[in-house]
């Protein structure tokens, strides 16, 4: 086993670009050595944790569980105090109920291939969070344990959808982690640009752009208008090819034009020539060189840092999702009632929004034990679905921090087949709301009344699918002589033979 991980690991290192995550960096201020300070400022006292979690039952629930498990969902070290104040508050609470439990917090930022040499160095936190791209990938590869007995014990087996056990179990049906949550994509705003451009209404709603033309002239309007980037948008890495797919599936790119199909052997055919993706990469060269709304880093661009350019105010719009609400709030300082979020555009093809989420999984060697320890801690946050008195608080503790740090606390998109514990999420985010829902109830409506078709990710090998096709949408970006069909060529014929190379076929 270990001698096929290694090789796995080799050929995706070459592959996979890591995805650093943002870092802190403090200067030295001259004359501000405390040493030479003759009175120094008093230290700063800690931020404690909600109230909310002095109501999580502390009674002690099994003192006989006996491990160390490493968190690797802690948060980083650059993130708001507040937050992390709240995770060592479930860790204390985890210590109170299982004595005899250690937790080892990790942040870990994951991405695949450094997940795979953490795997094979034997040094994978326990648990951890990758997307729904990857599970299949990794429980192929025994690179993830199977926590079937664990989630059994927890009685969550039968709470998932069906669409989760297909993603996380094996051939057998053997589980091997659980959903975190959901997302559906979207378009945030900043919403002191759109006033700035004479574009909100006066009810105080933003006039946001319903189609892809719609959203290329409404850029168009605030570039003009504001000098500013009128939508931010990632080309490095694999965010590019990430982002085009959705604008291909509603220039139609979608059932016999699908960019990944299998024909009557079996075989996957790269599908990247059809007229729907070459109007998409076409739409997407007319918004730099047409309508010249896009941030002037695109091809450099990730998505964390696209979050910072809306947030900071040098760009009025991103698509993204549900889950990434408090990155341009929270994170980048944009207040709360100068962001929406509204429905993906629609294109002249239909409407279509990525859905996924993020998993949580285990490293390859994580016991039955560490399984449930990591699963209590889970269940303490309020992550499972449980309505009790004590995940009741969990989630309250949750959306109080969430709240206090700057961030919408908005409803959920379940992840979850449990109408009680989704309608206990939903109710709690609307005690703990700090914001104008007139701002976000298009996008929820849309997918709750089927104006929004929503689709998964492409199937085989996506990352590194998203990766080809960035080079095509870094292409027209960069050169507007570059033809959108003969990037999309060079992107189909290179995909095609890595994918028959990958699969043998």
């Amino acid at each position: 086993m270990k001698t096929r991980l290694l090789a796995l690991a080799a050929a995706l290192s070459i592959l996979l670009a890591a995805c650093a995550s943002p870092s802190a960096t403090t200067g030295n201020v001259p004359g501000s050595d405390p040493a030479n300070d003759p009175s120094p400022s008093p230290a700063t006292p800690p931020v404690e944790a909600p109230s909310e979690l002095l109501e999580v039952d502390s009674e002690v629930i099994d003192a006989d569980l006996t491990c160390t498990i490493t968190a690797g969902n802690y948060p980083a070290d650059t993130a708001p105090e507040a937050e992390i104040a709240v995770f060592d508050g479930y860790i204390d609470i985890l210590k109170k109920q299982y004595p005899n439990v250690t937790v080892i917090p990790d942040y870990y930022h994951y991405t695949l291939d450094t997940y795979i040499s953490r795997a094979v160095g034997g040094s994978a936190p326990t648990i951890f969070q990758p997307p729904f791209t990857d599970p299949p990938i990794l429980i192929d590869q025994g690179l993830v344990a199977d926590v079937h007995d664990a989630l059994e014990q927890f009685e969550l087996v039968d709470k998932f959808s069906e669409s989760f056990i297909d993603m996380l179990s094996d051939d057998n049906g053997r589980l091997y982690g659980l959903p975190r949550d959901g997302y559906v994509m979207g378009l945030h705003l900043n919403l002191n640009l759109f006033e700035e451009a004479g574009l909100m209404n006066e009810d105080g709603t933003p006039m946001y752009p319903k189609t892809l033309q719609e959203l290329a002239e409404t850029g168009k309007i605030i570039k003009e208008k504001t000098g500013k980037a009128g939508l931010v948008f990632p080309a490095s890495d694999s965010f590019g090819g990430w982002m085009f797919t959705c604008l291909a599936w509603n220039f139609g790119a979608v059932g016999e034009n699908a960019m990944q199909y299998q024909d009557e052997n079996g075989k996957w055919i790269i599908n990247l020539t059809s007229d729907a993706c070459v109007q998409a990469l076409a739409y997407v060269k007319s918004l730099k060189w047409e309508y010249d709304i896009l941030n002037a880093d695109t091809t450099t661009s990730t998505w964390a840092s696209c979050h910072t350019t809306l947030g900071t105010g040098e760009a009025a719009m991103n698509f993204a999702a549900n889950d990434a609400v408090s990155n341009p709030t929270a994170g980048a300082g944009l207040a709360v009632d100068k962001f929406a979020m509204v429905p993906y555009p629609a294109g002249p093809a239909g409407a279509y929004a990525l859905t996924g989420g993020t998993a949580y999984m285990f490293a390859p060697d994580t016991t039955t034990d560490q399984a449930v320890a990591a699963l209590a801690l889970l269940k303490i946050n309020g992550l499972l679905p449980f309505v009790t008195e004590s995940t009741e608080a969990g989630m309250r503790a949750a959306q109080a921090a969430l709240r206090d740090r700057g961030g919408p606390v908005l409803p959920p998109v379940p992840a979850w087949d449990d109408e009680e514990f989704v309608a206990k999420q939903r109710e709690i985010s609307e005690e703990y709301s700090n914001v104008d829902m007139r701002l976000y109830n298009d996008y929820f409506n849309s997918l709750a009344d089927g104006s929004i078709t929503l689709k998964g990710e492409e199937p085989m090998l996506t990352q590194d699918f998203y990766r080809e096709i960035t080079r095509a949408v870094q292409a027209v970006i960069v050169r507007e002589d570059r033809d959108p069909l003969a990037a999309l060529q060079s992107a189909q014929d290179n995909f095609q033979a890595y994918i028959d190379d990958q699969l043998g076929q």
